[in-house]
């Protein structure tokens, strides 16, 4: 039992990443009596300089990424919502498109709005393989009346699973199941009934696997082997959402929420 130990020690590590800040602004209109379209537009900026490179020159040189939403969502019925998304991110390398189709579930436990979703994703990466995605999220608040407004702050996580569509052998190998996961929490101040702001801070952890090479001595001698091993890297990120509802009231059932 002692022996294995150490390769129980080198079975996963964590490491973290600096902070990011994430804004973003949202907005929707109301189609109908059911439907919603909306369009966001989220850019992401590194506490560590080095990671905002997204262009070596000009205004956007200071961000490290920034991602364009464009989606619809219509209520099914009281408790069942479904819709479309597509987004497009921008980065240093690669570039990508990501295609969604989704499908919400909205009910209640002891006074508490509590949503659950599942949505497929089609990821198609610059010079990469393409991906496909299950993200399941779950959303548990209360949107409490405070001075003529409310506010709502609430708790969601998300898991987001990796399916590889890859014909080349091996290639799975190299993703875990689990691509990402997200704990968040946000506090969302309804400033009038169509303006609402969301601060929030978030704890996502990214899971994939590293190569360690092998450790050679001064006569090139080995004195350890290379092995892989499985990482998690944690990245504490604080956000601000600013979304704005014409034609229609926000829900906390939908997803533009």
């Amino acid at each position: 039992m002692l022996l294995a130990l150490p390769l129980l020690a080198q079975a996963q590590s964590k490491v973290s990443s600096p902070a990011a800040i994430w804004p973003e602004l949202q907005v929707s209109y109301g189609v109908g009596d059911d439907g919603l379209l909306f369009l966001r537009n989220q850019y992401r900026v590194n506490t560590d300089g080095r990671y905002n490179d997204l262009t070596s020159s000009g205004p956007l040189s200071g961000f490290e990424r920034i991602e364009l939403s464009l989606g619809y969502e219509h209520a099914l019925s009281e408790h069942w919502r479904g819709g479309t998304m597509f987004r497009y991110a921008a980065e240093d390398f690669p570039k990508s498109s990501f295609y969604s189709l989704f499908l919400r579930h909205s009910g209640n436990i002891r006074g508490l709005f509590f949503n659950k979703q599942v949505m497929a994703e089609y990821m198609n990466q610059q010079d990469q393989n393409a991906l496909g995605r299950f993200r399941l999220s779950a959303d548990l608040g209360k949107r409490i009346p405070l001075r003529g407004r409310f506010l709502t702050p609430s708790l969601s996580y998300e898991a987001m699973l990796l399916a590889d569509f890859s014909e080349e052998e091996g290639v799975h190998n190299q993703e875990r199941r689990v691509d990402r996961t997200r704990l968040r929490l946000n506090l969302t101040w309804e400033l009038t009934e169509k303006l609402r702001v969301t601060p929030y801070f978030m704890r996502q952890t990214d899971y994939y696997y590293v190569l360690v090479p092998p450790v050679y001595d001064e006569q090139e001698q080995l004195v350890e082997e290379g092995y892989t091993t499985k990482r998690n890297r944690i990245s504490p990120v604080v956000g601000l959402e600013i979304k704005y509802t014409f034609n229609k009231a926000p829900d906390t059932a939908s997803i533009t929420y």
